[in-house]
């Protein structure tokens, strides 16, 4: 008899957690409903599917009952779900620099790297300018996890000094890195050839270039919550808070960055090129939920706006920039073509400039996005002058006021829909 318990029905339809993995009971393989003679994430679907009646035929639903009450529910969903996750987890527990890089160096799938409070100072030497590295690659259902044992005070990994090397590497897939702080190199977090890899709640600064780098055909990665300031302390020109791909000027790594996200973050201030940088030959990019702290940055390196998009299909949503004085910021927003069939069909909607002035240090019109022989879509978009008063930029009578474009279509919220 299946019965439904209605008060936790919700919570026993999470989704399964990212760190389930298989593991077999050699007693009398609790959980194994569907009878392959191992408890595992199949069985877990298995039993949500049987409770919603999309599933009525289970091998042995009495191996599910694990409140053992001669029902199958919600209550022996849930604590199926914990029980798997318990058993996926290989807790690694680190308190100083030499056991943070053999926990790397020995990392297998489904590890949590968990550091104790403190600071990091990476030692030793640094093949290609790498200092902590994670090779091993996780997997979907049991990525490697790194992070502070408190969130609250979050662990550092700390460089050598700003002029070289890079804090954090990780060329595997499937890793996670959680509430951590990262400081004193040239390059804060780097993603090489690393896939399906998310920094989460992160800090980087003091660091002499760019703060996180999606490189060497990183795709579908994310950075959420992560607040980057202080970047290009030693080189200006190449301070950029969050960089995505790599100049085709630029040999030696794979240039198709597809597809990341960066959700949430916080960039600045004193972030000396751009906030983000998009960079051409890669697609897809969601930049959603960010704020920008336009102070400090430098103007090196033709680096004028807070967001400067040059790869194809690129989402900018529902960010919000603060240009907070900084006279080098000549423009909210940017597209530019650096190749034949690049920087085009970006969205850029639901965002608020705060600009402080309707003329830039050039002396001409303060736009919300400058663009020329690249395209793009617009609507739902604010911006502010010397009051600080947001107004509508999204009348297409006013378009050459705001926009300096030369392919812009002006679009609508039902468009969003069609969206990642």
């Amino acid at each position: 008899m299946k019965k439904i318990i209605s008060a936790i029905i919700a919570a026993a339809m999470l989704s399964i957690p990212a760190t389930a993995a298989a593991y077999t009971d050699s007693a009398a393989v609790r959980g194994d409903v569907n009878g392959d003679g191992s408890f595992n994430i199949a069985d877990v679907v298995a039993v949500q599917k049987w409770i919603i009646n999309e599933n009525n035929t289970l091998a042995d639903w009495t191996a599910g009952d694990l409140c053992a009450d001669e029902t199958l529910d919600s209550v022996d969903l849930a604590m199926m779900k914990n029980l798997l996750l318990a058993k996926s987890k290989n807790i690694v527990r680190v308190t100083n620099t030499e056991e943070l890089k053999a926990a790397l160096a020995g990392a297998e799938p489904g590890d949590e790297i968990v550091l104790a409070d403190g600071e990091y100072v990476y030692s030793g030497s640094t093949p290609k300018g790498r200092m902590f590295t994670g090779e091993a690659d996780g997997r979907p259902d049991a990525p490697i996890v790194l992070r502070s044992e408190d969130p609250d005070a979050p662990s550092v990994l700390s460089g050598i000094n700003t002029d070289g090397s890079y804090v954090l590497t990780i060329t595997g897939d499937w890793w996670v890195i959680e509430n951590v702080r990262i400081t004193n190199a040239a390059k804060g977090i780097i993603l090489d050839n690393s896939n399906n890899t998310s920094l989460i709640g992160c800090e980087v600064y003091n660091i002499g270039e760019e703060g996180i780098h999606f490189r060497d055909g990183s795709s579908y990665c994310l950075a959420k919550n992560c607040y980057v300031h202080d970047t290009g302390v030693k080189n200006p020109a190449y301070g950029e808070g969050i960089y995505v791909g790599s100049s085709k000027s630029t040999s030696g790594y794979d240039h198709s960055c597809h597809y990341n996200r960066i959700s949430g973050c916080k960039l600045g201030p004193n972030v000396a090129a751009e906030h983000i940088d998009v960079k051409e030959y890669t697609i897809g990019t969601i930049i959603e939920n960010c704020t920008f702290d336009g102070t400090g940055m430098s103007g090196e390196n033709y680096a004028d706006s807070f967001v400067d998009i040059k790869g194809n299909d690129c989402i900018l949503r529902y960010c919000t920039a603060y240009r907070n004085g900084a006279v080098n910021i000549n423009r909210a927003f940017e597209m530019n073509k650096l190749d034949e069939g690049w920087g085009q069909n970006a969205y850029i909607y639901g965002n608020k400039a705060y600009m402080d002035t309707s003329l830039n240090s050039l002396g001409k019109k303060m736009v919300f996005v400058n663009s020329w022989d690249c395209s793009e879509t617009v609507w739902g978009n604010f911006m502010a002058y010397e009051d600080g008063v947001l107004f509508y930029v999204d009348n297409e009578a006013d378009r050459w006021k705001y926009y300096n474009c030369s392919d812009l279509t002006y679009g609508d919220p039902s468009m969003e829909k069609d969206l990642r």
